[in-house]
């Protein structure tokens, strides 16, 4: 019963830790389905994803202040969002779909657009982070995965294996929660000085992943994230180890390609037709499409999706597809917070400590949403880029929080 007491006691003091972790990472334990049993995950997404709703509403009224204070950039979010929003009702109404896909992107639209994103974006926006604690919050993400990829682990090479491994999650999607697993080892060994031998083993565990995915988005996002590592640190032998580690990464390549030796092998299959061959799996076609219907509808945009369901695999090119120069700026005035905040923690990466490895979550879905998802299902990019917003607002000592309006001018101490 003391056990008891104390779990709940300790849920009640760090509600913004455990509301901080299930919002952006939670989720995955939906996707964990390996014995394809269809019911079970469906039940898990259904109880998660209703607790962080309730919980955004909750937690929206309990700051509402800092709403208040921070009504600028929920203000912007919302202006795009809504005017988004509008586009894709208008889409649906207006525009020729393919009968046979287009209840199930529309459905998709209204779980992801209308539950999935709006509420806890606002509920991100105003947490008070003084609150979270980052040290808990931290070791919690960090062993969250390693376990969870353990279990993937015993289910490579199964009958029922596959490049998704134990998640019903795309493929590409399990190869970044490898990826994650990876940087977060390497982000505690580089800035938090931790030498334990068990971030070696996150790093071995979360390579897996990446490998039997054979998506190239994370191998892409983890030279990024390896480059602004060694920006930050720039230390010249970490530079000689990347430099030297690039060129031996494509000279192998390069040999396996020659000799056909990865013929057989998914992972270079696909990372050799990128680089040797130019092959985008098609991407370069939804990009154009996605740019000749700006060109045609400029100002505020044209269809939100391709007849068939599909979009261009770029965010920008999406934005200016569905919403045109009006929605654009819409976007980077409310964009403008994101970057300048996921500059401020890199620039202070090490006062930041372990609250800074959300920076490079938020850059881990930016780059992924460069290439893959869209405006309305990346909920990932939302939901960090506010994190990023509301981490920007504590100041380096955690004793108070400080903000600065468009003006520059301080305000806040909450």
């Amino acid at each position: 019963m003391e056990r008891i007491n104390r779990l709940k006691s300790s849920i009640v003091n760090k509600k913004e830790t455990y509301f901080l972790f299930i919002t952006l990472f939670g989720y995955i334990l939906a996707y964990i389905d390996p014995f394809e049993l269809e019911v079970l995950p469906h039940f898990t997404n259904l109880l998660l994803r209703g607790g962080i709703f309730i919980s955004s509403i909750y937690f929206i009224a309990k700051n509402f202040e800092i709403v208040k204070e921070r009504k600028y950039v929920i203000i912007y979010f919302l202006l795009f969002y809504i005017f988004y929003i509008i586009k894709v009702i208008y889409s649906f109404q207006n525009f020729y779909f393919i009968p046979k896909t287009f209840q199930g992107f529309k459905e998709s639209f209204y779980y992801f657009g209308l539950i999935v994103i709006p509420l806890p974006v606002l509920a991100l926006l105003s947490l008070n982070y003084q609150k979270v604690d980052f040290k808990k919050f931290y070791r919690i993400v960090f062993y969250f995965f390693l376990i969870i990829l353990g279990i993937n682990l015993l289910f490579i090479g199964k009958p029922n294996g596959n490049r998704s491994g134990i998640f019903r999650s795309y493929y590409i999607l399990t190869g970044h929660y490898g990826l994650s697993l990876v940087f977060i080892s390497l982000f505690s060994y580089l800035f938090l000085n931790k030498n334990k031998k068990i971030y070696l083993l996150g790093i071995v565990l979360g390579c897996v992943p990446m490998f039997v995915s054979a998506a190239r988005s994370p191998v892409l996002t983890f030279f990024l994230i390896l480059l602004v590592f060694f920006i930050l640190i720039n230390k010249r032998k970490y530079w000689f180890y990347l430099s030297i580690g690039v060129i031996l990464s494509i000279f192998s390549l390069f040999v396996i390609y020659i000799n056909g030796l990865g013929d057989d092998i998914v992972f270079f299959k696909r990372i050799n037709a990128a680089i040797f061959q130019q092959n985008g799996s098609g991407r370069s076609y939804y990009l154009n499409k996605g740019i000749d219907i700006f060109i045609n509808n400029p100002w505020f945009g044209g269809r939100v999706l391709f007849e068939d369901g599909t979009y261009p695999h770029n965010l920008f090119v999406d934005v200016l597809m569905s919403t045109g120069v009006l929605g654009m700026i819409l976007f980077i005035i409310y964009f403008k917070f994101v970057i300048q905040n996921f500059i401020k923690i890199l620039k202070n990466i090490y006062k930041y400590k372990e609250r800074g490895i959300l920076a490079f979550f938020f850059f881990q879905y930016f780059i992924l949403i460069q290439t893959s998802g869209n405006i309305y299902s990346s909920f990932e990019f939302w939901y960090f880029g506010a994190a990023i917003i509301g981490l920007g607002y504590i100041n380096l000592t955690n004793e108070e929080i400080k903000s600065s309006n468009s003006c520059g001018n301080t305000t806040g101490n909450y």
